[in-house]
């Protein structure tokens, strides 16, 4: 119940935070804003970006000058982010959750997964985040650690969680560029994410800030930061809470 209530109070503060009375968008070339399915509270900000041919649908939550790109995994939309989106917002961050293209409402477009993601850094620029944290969960930590070299300005930090080395993108070419702070976390059981995480952690340079945390558990991508999960989720919560207070604070 204690849970609950600190993710209902997240929530409050979140929303509180996104509210301006900005007028709301015109519906997507798919019909529906993103996150319909999951019943956005009104304080949520629509937004869409992206070229050639890929109209990106997502979500904004919080007004703080650090922003957060969420990107989610296989089969997956800004849904499975909402609980960990709220809060953040809570918290102070400015996050944006998107859906890649072809799921959710975005259209599938030429872009692929990293230029998704530096999309969606751009976009949340635009609205008023001044530093970005890429955070990504399987396919999407894939996504943001092929990304992250790719932008300018570069992030502030990026976080992989049960990122595979190969899904669209290559994450092998990307670690020996990153030169921000980067955290790496995978289920020791979920299949061979751990190994991956592993592989990645070991081709990031020893000069850059890098850290690996697996646990004990078969929970796998947005999973490792939800609520009411297994000890090892509390594990992945508490140690990406302070690997975004020391390189990323609001």
């Amino acid at each position: 119940m204690r849970r609950l209530a600190l993710l209902a109070a997240a929530a409050a503060v979140a929303l509180a935070g996104c509210s301006g009375g900005d007028p709301a968008p015109a519906p997507s070339p798919t019909g529906l804003n993103a996150g319909a399915t999951c019943g956005l509270p009104a304080g949520a900000r629509q937004t869409r970006f992206g070229d050639h041919g890929a109209d990106l649908g997502g979500v904004i939550l919080g007004s703080g000058r650090t922003g957060i790109v969420l990107a989610h995994q296989n089969g997956g939309d800004v849904c499975q982010w909402l609980p960990y989106a709220f809060e953040l917002a809570g918290k102070g961050y400015r996050v944006l959750m998107f859906d890649f293209g072809g799921f959710g409402v975005s259209t599938r477009g030429e872009l692929d997964t990293p230029q998704q993601v530096a999309a969606a850094a751009t976009a949340l620029r635009a609205d008023g985040a001044t530093s970005i944290v890429l955070i990504g969960a399987s396919m999407g930590g894939t996504a943001v650690l092929a990304a992250a070299p790719t932008l300018t300005p570069a992030p502030v930090a990026v976080v992989a969680l049960s990122a595979p080395v190969l899904f669209g993108a290559d994450a092998s070419t990307a670690a020996p560029k990153l030169t921000m702070p980067v955290l790496y976390a995978a289920g020791e059981f979920e299949s061979s994410f751990a190994d991956s995480a592993r592989e990645l952690y070991g081709l990031t340079p020893k000069t850059t800030t890098k850290e690996l945390l697996i646990v004990p558990t078969d929970w796998h991508g947005v999973l490792l930061v939800s609520l009411g999960g297994p000890a090892a989720t509390d594990t992945v919560r508490d140690k990406l809470a302070e690997f975004l207070k020391a390189h990323a604070p609001v």
